[in-house]
């Protein structure tokens, strides 16, 4: 399940984005994160799972400033760290320790969530944890 929108923010002065757009003070704003994550000027295939999106030309990991699943600015999340240590040794111990192997061809499987809204929320699938 992924929370399309950041927490609620309340500027305490006027704001202009711009010279376009003026957030009054006290006005609530609630930033939605799926719009940055579904950017086609920042993503090459901004709808589907794309490991390419992270990778330069080489296939070297490259860093990119669009993905903001924790949020950003001074306002982002405080357990961000402790999550990506906890995920990746998570998958790491998983992919070391087994082998996962889908129940149905790769090219079978449907990655459309199930709902899309205020909240994605992904399909379901089965797979085989073969001990390495």
């Amino acid at each position: 399940m992924v929370l399309q929108n950041s927490i609620m923010h309340i500027p305490t002065v006027h704001i202009s984005l711009e010279h376009y757009y003026l957030l009054p003070k006290g006005m609530e704003v609630w930033p939605v994160l799926s719009t940055v994550l579904h950017d086609p000027t920042m993503f090459k295939s901004p709808s589907v799972f794309n490991p390419e999106n992270f990778l330069d030309e080489n296939g070297c990991f490259k860093k990119n400033d669009a993905f903001v699943p924790f949020s950003s600015g001074k306002r982002i999340c405080l357990g961000e760290s402790l999550a990506r240590m906890e995920l990746f040794l998570f998958f790491t111990t998983i992919l070391q320790s087994f082998q996962l192997k889908p129940l149905v061809p790769p090219e079978d499987l449907d990655p459309t969530p199930l709902e899309n809204g205020f909240i994605t929320v992904a399909p379901v699938y089965h797979l085989s944890v073969i001990p390495r």
